[in-house]
């Protein structure tokens, strides 16, 4: 109830401190916007940054990615291809695979045999 008997002196000193008041609020409501743009700016660089790297490591991880199966489709027709050459070098092993490989590739006969060819 004090505060509402007190009055104002409006004398040039009172209005010289109520600018001076006034020009610092303004100032430091400048400031606290300059610090935000600042502020605002460094964390838009910081994500863009973040964001780049982010879509670079993706990009890279999808690359290997699709290397990696290329060369798991390889491995399989390589396993594939060695095991069916390893069941091909078995059978050249066996004398009578041997045998009848050689008489119907190069049409080598026994003593004895007639060999016809039926070419049309």
């Amino acid at each position: 109830m004090a505060g509402k008997r007190v009055t104002k002196l409006n004398n040039q000193f009172t209005r010289d401190q109520e600018n001076h008041q006034a020009r610092q609020r303004e100032y430091r409501k400048k400031v606290h916007l300059r610090r935000a743009i600042v502020i605002g700016s460094v964390f838009l660089v910081l994500a863009l940054v973040l964001g780049i790297q982010l879509w670079s490591a993706h990009r890279q991880l999808t690359k290997l990615d699709n290397q990696i199966s290329a060369a798991q489709t390889t491995l399989k027709q390589k396993k594939a291809k060695n095991k069916k050459l390893a069941k091909q070098k078995k059978l050249l092993e066996d004398p009578a695979y041997l045998q009848e490989l050689i008489r119907a590739k190069y049409n080598y006969a026994k003593k004895g045999e007639i060999i016809y060819n039926f070419v049309k």
